[in-house]
Order: C-alpha cells, then structure tokens, then sequence
C-alpha cells in the first residue's frame, strides 16, 4: 500500500476514534478544532537539508464560515538576523551569537481541496509588521470552510536544519528536530485564527489530534532514534538508509480512554536521532509508587472525594536516551520521570499515553535540552554530580511534568505561558520536596563540586584589574582571557572546607527567591513577547506563579486547592484554556471565591510587605485621683514594689503595598501561652497599619515572640526579615556567621600576601 493511502487511511481512523467524553463538574469546553497530520521526511546529511510531504486533515468545530487557513513555519526564525526573533534577542540564540549555521523552510506545493494553491500564499507578519519575518502564512478559501466541514491539505516542503541553538537543530551527528513542519495555527470560533509569529520569549500554541511520521535517515541511526507516541514498525533498512515509523498517540491509546473519559490527543511531534545515543528501557509501575506514597494516595483521594482506585494511574513504558558519557546516569532520569508521572498524575490526573521518552542532548547541543514536547521531553546534566545536587532530577521532574501543564491542558504559550510554566513550575517544586528533599548547595572548582558556598563575596578588581592580570581583557566586542582562572588553583587558594559553609535550598522557597529578583515589573497575565524584558517574561511565567498559586494553596487551604485544580485539568484536558477558564473551574472546583486574589496576583503589578514591631514595659499601677462610680473623686495609691504589676504591650503591624490577604499573627507569652489574631482583607484596606490590642492594654506575661503568617503559607512576602519579632536574640548565630567570615576572609588574605611576598 502506498504512503499516501495507508497514511490518509490511518488519519481517517484516528479522526473517527474520538468519541463523547464523560463530562465533569461544571460546564464542558467547546471542543477545539483538529488537526490530524500524516508525514514523510527525508534527512540529506552533507547539506543538513530536509524535505517531506504530509497530508493534513482540519476539522472545523466551530460554528464559523472559515475564510482561510494560517500556519506555522517555525525554523525561518532561523534564517536571517532581520526576523522577529533574531531581532528581540539581539542576533542571538541562548546566549550565542549565529554565523553561518541558520536555518529556513519553504513550501513548494500546497494542494488545498485537490487545487494547487502555493502561488496563493500570504505572508503575515501579525503582530510586529516585520517584513523580513516568514514564520506565519495563510491562505485564503474559496469556498471557506463550512461547520462541522474537513478540509484536507498536501504540503511539499524543504528545510534546511539550523544549527542547535534554540529547541531544534544539529550538533555534529545529534540531531533534535522539533516544530519542524507546516503546523496549522489554533482556529478560535468567533476570533479567527490564533497564529503568531515566533518571537524570543514565545513557545508555541497548536490544536489537538494525531500523527503519522515516516523517517527516511542515513543507515548509521538504524536503532537510535526517539520520537513523539510509539514505533510501530521495526526499522527497515534499504540502500544505505534506515525507515522508521512513529504513531502518536499510539495504536492502542487511540482506540481507548483515559481517565476523564476523552479520547488521548496530541497537539505535535517531534523526533531526535543520534548514533552515540545509549538506549535504556523502563516502565513506571503504579503499586510501586502507589505503596511508597501511601500515605500521599490516600490524602489525595480524600480531598476529591474518590476511592484510591478511581485516582489510580496506569504503567507507563520509559525510554532514556541518553549520551555515552552519561549513561550511568540513566537510573537516575528514568527516577526522575517517575517522579512527575505519579506526582503530577496523582494529583491532577493520570498520563494518559503508553510511552514516554527522556532525551539527553549531546554535547554541544545543549540548547536542545530542558524542552517538552509531546510523550518527549529532553532533560539535561553533566558529569561529576550528585543526587543531593538536584542535577539531572530538577529539569528532567520539569520537563517531563510539561507533559501534562502544556501536553495535556493545551494553553495558548505565545499569550498565556505563566499558565503552562508556572503551574509546572510550582508542581515541579511539591513534587521535588516530596520526592527529593531539599538540594545541598555546591560550589565548582575545575569541573568537580564539594559541599558548601562562600559566606561572602571576594573582592572584585573590576575590568581594570582583571586586565592588569591578564584574566580578561575587553576589546570592543571581543573578550580575550589570557590566564584564565583555574579550578583546581581557587579551590587551593579558597580553602573551602575550612571557610565555606554548609547549605540547602528547598525547590518550594527556591520560587520565592527567583520572584524577588523581579517581582512588579509587569502583570504575570501579559503576552510572551510584551514583558519589559526577559527577566519579566522568566519571572513572571515561571517563579511568580509558582509563588501565587503557593500562596493561593495556603489562602484557601490543601484540600480545596487540590479540589479546585484537578476540576481545571479535567475539565480543559486536551482543550485551549486562558486566565478567566482557570479562574472559574478553579473556584467552582474548590468551591471557594478566589477572583479578588486572581486579579491582584495575575493581573496587576501589586505587591505586599508585613512587618510586626513590639513595644513593651513594666505597667504601672493606677495613681492618682480618679473618679468614682457616684461621681467622686477618689484617690489611689501605687502598690508595694516587687507585685506583679503585668507588661503594657503595644504591638504593631504594617503593610506595604496594596495586595490584600488575610493575615495572621501569633503573639507568644512567657511561659508557653499563644494568642492569634487575624488582620481581614477589610480591614487592611480601611488602614495599612493595625494594633491587635488596644492602646493602654496590659497583659500580664511579656510577649516574647510576634509572628505573621505563623505557618508560612504566604510566600509573595517580599520581605520575610520583619515577620518576626523576638525578645531574645540568639547569640550564637552571629558568632558562627562572623567566625566564617573571618576564616574566608583571612584564608584569602593570607594567599594574596604570600603570592606578594
């Protein structure tokens, strides 16, 4: 059977397979339009040149006459220092600057209905106006497509495969291919076409269905290459070339449903091929996890309400493909996989497909690394690391949970990105805890880590200094490093087991500390490519909401939380959310009003410090003359000294800034007794200041302790050193701080005068 029809039969199928889906709490999602793709490509490896056909099928959901069609051609950000993306980041690409490796794509037949239309297509430049930028073109329909209607399209397309740089590219023989075909862009019903062009700080956006690919590639990748779903042929080799077949969803997962009752979907492929590549096989097994985390299973099923087989997952197959000089390291990746596919499956639903595959770039291509795609994702590591370092557990947790905030709840990432990154950003960081513990801080001398950091910065000489030295001289755009610093030589001068101290980090507070470096330059609930700058667009999509939805957790308690966000990953599975559909199947699930926090938290600027101050004495008898019940005056007298007269406590709280949640404070007296206030939203906007007891009020023990947000469930405090008030100070802390200081200080010191004399 010919490509062409085995193909268009298998799309056919898979269209069909989609059925009704059990409907859960509250009102079910329009469903999306699909987009079904059938592929062949060709790899040519002297002029790293690609060429291929695919057959695409669109099935227009909405209720729209629609007048044309808008697609994707990523890799022509690639092509020359004038598109949109080359442009906003300066000419460069993950910090390196582009020479002669670009990269470009261009369609040379595009049948559309059984017509020819290549000579018909428009370029659209939609949100810049960049005349030299070829990421989005359409074409119009005549006649549009109907509801309900199919429209069937064959593309020719040739490529020629950039350098690594951004996602995608080469290295040597390591090849990373992703959004690397004509890819439709996302129809909304009632606002057209959703298809923007690729910008720096912008990932991708793209409606659901399945695809077919065929891979023709030099005979040498025969066994090592990983794709998008499952190989469902074994290699065939043919005059020097080896064919490979890839189906994703799967088969079998096209033919079932998941745990919410729809049919599995995904919305691309991508595939990587690399003859040094090392190939281990695993499968995540459920019981296993399920009786380590007992105790998490029951919680979990608990706050939803269900049995711990309704919030049971299914086994999944685990492909790493991993560098030669990392392979020892494979146990620990496929751990790390297993990590987010029972977390993130547990508490917001299950992975739905039977394969996942963990991609190690090669060296040198590292630019491929920390990227998800869908039932593929790459990780990154090195050499010489230790568990305790998170390193590759962190990105590898990260990527392969995008499998399911992205993978799964298909939000639109050039517009929304905070509601993929984020949300995993936060899921990542509870999973990491759980899973992990804290990281040990390190520090690298000559490509090795010990334990600990430098307590304080060493002097800088600044460039005059470092050229005096000959460590860097700067000339114009070119930096010349003569003597270059050694590892081994630092470590040797530093002393670190002498003068560095022990640390580490949890992945939770490590959020905090990303959201600081930037936290009201712009609402989280902004455009990828309309942030100030890439600090924001990091910050805000990632670290600042991780610590919203921290800071929501413990707003509206665990249990509602869980509730509330498994209501929105159900409902908008294989769907294209935004900020008010999380916002409402969040509420309605939690069953809690949570929109004033919203507002403030993802769409404004608005941040908040609490500070707590205590002023306490010695109360004082009342003396003098005072007046009496029947209105005389009467004179008292001070009792004896040496009775308990009590502590007149004056306590005050402060706010800065204009985000308002509920705060409490818990004031501690000598002898153990507590005391719990809470300042109310109200109450905050009336004042930015509150005394809990009033003027005058005499306890009788002294307050040895004040502390808002006692169980640290706030984590947007963008100063936590005045949370808390203490009567007594630790005298040893200083001491042990001061004693590293000095050490360091002095190792240094010492070294400098013995290389001066």
């Amino acid at each position: 059977m010919s490509f062409r029809r085995r193909t268009c039969l298998a799309l056919f199928a898979t269209f069909a397979a989609g059925g009704p889906a059990r409907g859960q709490a509250g009102k079910e999602p329009d469903p999306p339009c699909r987009a079904d793709y059938a592929i062949q490509a060709r790899f040519e490896e002297e002029e790293h040149r690609l060429t291929g056909v695919e057959f695409v099928r669109w099935h227009n959901r909405s209720t729209d006459d629609v007048p044309d069609l808008w697609l994707h051609l990523y890799w022509n950000a690639f092509a020359n220092n004038r598109s949109t993306h080359l442009s906003e980041s300066g000419g460069e690409l993950r910090g390196v600057e582009l020479s002669d490796e670009w990269g470009w794509q261009r369609v040379k037949s595009i049948q559309v209905r059984d017509k020819e239309r290549v000579g018909d297509l428009e370029w659209r430049p939609v949100d810049d106006g960049r005349a030299e930028d070829k990421t989005v073109f359409s074409l119009k329909l005549d006649p549009p497509a109907h509801p309900d209607e199919v429209v069937t399209l064959r593309i020719e397309w040739e490529a020629r495969i950039p350098r690594v740089r951004r996602r995608t590219g080469y290295k040597d023989d390591f090849l990373f291919i992703a959004h690397w075909f004509p890819q439709l862009g996302v129809y909304e019903g009632g606002a057209g076409w959703n298809c923007h062009q690729f910008h720096a700080n912008t990932e991708f956006f793209s409606d659901y269905g399945a695809y077919d690919v065929q891979l023709d590639l030099p005979a040498k990748y025969a066994g090592k290459i990983g794709a998008s779903g499952v190989q469902v042929e074994p290699d065939r080799i043919e005059d020097g070339r080896v064919h490979a077949r890839f189906v994703a969803p799967s088969p079998d997962d096209q033919r079932s449903t998941d745990s919410t009752g729809k049919a599995p979907l995904v919305h691309g492929f991508t595939w990587t091929a690399d003859p040094k590549f090392v190939k281990r096989r695993f499968r995540f097994q459920w019981d296993e996890w399920a009786k380590r985390y007992e105790a998490e299973v029951d919680r979990v099923a608990l706050a939803l309400g269900r049995s711990v087989k309704e919030v049971a997952l299914r086994d999944v197959d685990v492909t790493v493909l991993l560098q030669p000089e990392h392979a020892d390291q494979a146990e620990r990746h496929f751990d790390a996989t297993c990590t987010s596919l029972f977390f993130y499956g547990l508490w917001f639903g299950g992975y739905p497909y039977e394969h996942v595959t963990c991609v190690d770039p090669a060296w040198g291509g590292n630019a491929a690394g920390g990227m998800e795609y869908p039932t593929l994702f790459t990780a990154g590591t090195r050499m010489n690391t230790w568990q305790r370092m998170h390193s590759p557990e962190s990105v590898t947790v990260h990527e392969c949970g995008h499998q399911f905030w992205y993978g799964l709840v298909g939000n639109n990432e050039f517009e929304a990105a905070w509601l993929d990154e984020g949300f995993n950003t936060f899921t990542q960081g509870e999973a990491m805890f759980l899973r992990y513990g804290p990281s040990a801080r390190t520090t690298e001398f000559a490509g090795l880590h010990c334990d600990g950091t430098a307590v304080v910065r060493e002097p800088g000489g600044g460039a005059i200094a470092d050229a005096l030295a000959l460590k860097r001289i700067e000339l114009g755009g070119i930096a010349l490093e003569p003597l270059p610093t050694s590892g081994l030589l630092d470590a040797w001068r530093t002393q670190p087991l002498l003068a560095f101290a022990r640390g580490v980090n949890d992945p939770r507070w490590n959020d905090r500390n990303g959201y600081l470096a930037d936290p009201d330059s712009d609402p989280v609930d902004t455009f990828g490519w309309k942030y100030v700058d890439p600090q924001s667009y990091r910050q805000n999509s990632y670290r600042r909401t991780a610590v919203n939805l921290r800071s929501l957790k413990g707003m509206v308690g665990d249990e509602r939380f869980l509730r509330g966000m498994r209501a929105y990953s159900e409902r908008w599975r294989y769907g294209h959310p935004y900020a008010d559909d999380f916002f409402d199947a969040f509420c309605e699930g939690a069953q809690a009003d949570a929109h004033e926090f919203f507002e403030q938290a993802f769409r404004s600027t608005a941040t908040v410090d609490w500070s707590v101050e205590v002023r306490q004495r010695k109360a004082s008898d009342p003396e003098g003359w005072f007046l009496d019940a029947h209105g005389e005056w009467k004179r008292r007298e001070a009792r004896e000294k040496g009775a308990e007269k009590g502590w007149a406590t004056d306590v005050l709280v402060r706010r800065k800034g204009v985000f308002y949640l509920p705060l409490k404070l818990e004031v501690t007296f000598e002898g153990g007794a507590k005391e719990r206030f809470l300042w109310s939203v109200d109450e905050q906007r009336r004042a930015t200041w509150w005394r809990p007891y009033a003027t005058g009020t005499v306890n009788a023990k002294k307050v040895v302790s004040a502390v808002l947000d006692p169980e640290r469930v706030y984590y947007l405090d963008t100063d936590m050193s005045n949370n808390q008030w203490h009567d007594a100070t630790s005298v040893a802390t200083p001491l042990r701080w001061s004693e590293r200081v000095l050490t360091q200080c002095a190792q240094l010191l010492h070294w400098i005068g013995g290389v001066g004399g």
